[in-house]
C-alpha cells in the first residue's frame, strides 16, 4: 500500500545492510554504480526521504530515486 507518496521498502535493518555493503567494498566485489546503489538504499532506509538522502549524499533527488528503486530490483 502506498501512502503519502513515499514507499519505505521492508528488508534488512540498515546496520546489517551497512555491513553488508562494507564487507563487499573490503572484496572490490561491487562495481562504482552497485555501491552508489547500495548506499543511497542505506540512506534512504535511514532518513525515509529522497530529498534527505539527496542533501546527505549531495546529490540530486532523482538520482536517489533512481538509484534506491535500482538496488530494490537486485536484491530480488
Amino acid at each position: 500500500m502506498l501512502i503519502r507518496r513515499n514507499y519505505r521498502p521492508s528488508g534488512p535493518p540498515a546496520a546489517d545492510a551497512a555491513g553488508e555493503l562494507a564487507n563487499d567494498l573490503r572484496a572490490g566485489r561491487l562495481t562504482a554504480e552497485q555501491a552508489l546503489s547500495r548506499y543511497c538504499a542505506i540512506v534512504y532506509r535511514q532518513t525515509g526521504s529522497y530529498e534527505e538522502t539527496a542533501g546527505r549524499l549531495g546529490i540530486d533527488r532523482r538520482t536517489v530515486k533512481s538509484k534506491v528503486m535500482s538496488s530494490e530490483r537486485d536484491s530480488r
